[in-house]
């Protein structure tokens, strides 16, 4: 043969297979939901290369911890009947208005939850339909560092799903799409490496909740299904509880190696990450259920932390409000959360529900629950929110 064929049989295989792959996949999007762009990494890629070189091998193979693809869902009546009312969920609240909700005792066995949403137009989705026409969504939960996290199930262009490697970073999972083989941190949604090496994922908000609160605020919810096809103890965390004190949540064990140590707060102090114009801060959440409200802003952006009581979650929100000319600053007032700028009324979900300006809302701002330790590991240059002593008014100013 040809020296020459040789060299390019197996290049032209090569070819040949990448681009079935790319039919498999599917190179355009089909499905009906636009994915927002994701942030800008904050990491060079020198960065994210020591990243790849120091992670932690914990012993467990890919897959080891399996990931769940496609899910079954109860309603909120049926769950009860295996749930506490103090047992603590993950919310996603995704675009089309669908509310799903994630019990951690089952997130804690799997970590990662392939989810793709119902057809609009009611219609059953096919098992063989493919990834380029659903909609799907990653829920990824972390119980070494606390942080849960959801993402557009999309590696690029790719539409993929995504499972554990069994490595970690800074104490936290890495994950791994299985369109590309590129391996992302839970964490951070950047790759560190692969062919997507310094991308990042499209995120959707989480809210860290109870089960009693979900109860009362989304009686229509669908909730994660204990039969998932694996035999797990979904009635207890190995970990230990957050409800409890004494264990793993909240003493001062690290059992992975970090990259940096900030001591300004103590290790697993449950914070909300945010990450806004290349600043990142971080904000107790026990000082926002204490206060219910909390100015506070980050660079140039002026936000406001309202407990959600029903709940139990922290929301965060961008305080300029469109047509308004200045950025609002809200206190607590008879057990309401009123702007003193006008006296008006807002809920706990951002939205003006009495005075002038009704019906107004606030943009929400993405957070991320974590514990302090890690959060901090990779961003060691993170703000502790409010920046100054906080101060909560007590009374609201003379009316405008």
């Amino acid at each position: 043969m040809n020296p020459a064929v040789k060299v390019l049989v197996p290049a032209l295989v090569a070819l040949l297979a990448f681009l079935s792959l790319l039919l498999a996949l599917g190179t355009a999007r089909a499905a009906s939901l636009p994915i927002p762009p994701p942030p800008p990494t904050p990491f060079s890629l020198d960065q994210l290369k020591e990243m790849w070189e120091n992670r932690a091998k914990t012993g467990l193979g890919m897959d080891a911890i399996p990931a769940l693809y496609r899910p079954d869902f109860l309603s909120v009546y049926d769950a009860s009947l295996s749930m506490e009312p103090d047992e603590l969920v993950f919310v996603v609240e995704y675009p089309t208005g669908l509310v799903r909700v994630y019990p951690q005792r089952i997130m804690v066995w799997h970590e990662v939850v392939n989810d793709v949403l119902p057809d609009p137009s009611g219609n059953p989705i096919r098992r063989d339909t493919p990834l380029s026409a659903l909609d799907g969504f990653c829920i990824t939960y972390c119980p070494l560092t606390g942080s849960v996290s959801a993402f557009y199930a999309m590696a690029g262009r790719f539409p993929t799903t995504f499972g554990a490697t069994g490595e970690l970073y800074n104490s936290n999972t890495l994950l791994y799409d299985r369109a590309t083989l590129s391996v992302w941190s839970q964490l951070t949604g950047t790759a560190l490496e692969g062919p997507f090496i310094g991308k990042r994922l499209s995120r959707i908000q989480v809210l860290w909740a109870t089960w009693a609160g979900v109860m009362k605020r989304y009686p229509e919810a669908q909730v994660l299904s204990r039969s998932t096809g694996y035999r797990r103890s979904y009635g207890r965390d190995p970990y230990g509880s957050y409800l409890i004190a004494g264990n793993y949540y909240d003493d001062l064990r690290i059992l992975y190696p970090v990259s940096f140590f900030d001591n300004r707060l103590p290790p697993k102090k449950r914070i909300l990450g945010l990450e806004l114009e290349g600043l990142f801060g971080a904000l107790d959440k026990d000082m926002v259920r204490r206060e219910t409200v909390v100015n506070t802003g980050l660079g140039v952006t002026p936000l406001v932390a309202v407990y959600d009581h029903v709940l139990e979650a922290v929301r965060v929100f961008d305080t300029r409000v469109e047509g308004f000319g200045t950025p609002l600053t809200f206190t607590l007032f008879e057990g309401k959360i009123v702007d003193t700028q006008t006296r008006s009324e807002w809920d706990q979900e951002g939205r003006c529900v009495y005075g002038r300006l009704r019906d107004r809302r606030l943009k929400p701002v993405y957070s991320m629950d974590a514990m302090w330790f890690a959060w901090a590991s990779f961003y060691p240059q993170t703000i502790i929110l409010p920046e100054k002593s906080f101060t909560r008014p007590q009374a609201l100013p003379p009316a405008p």
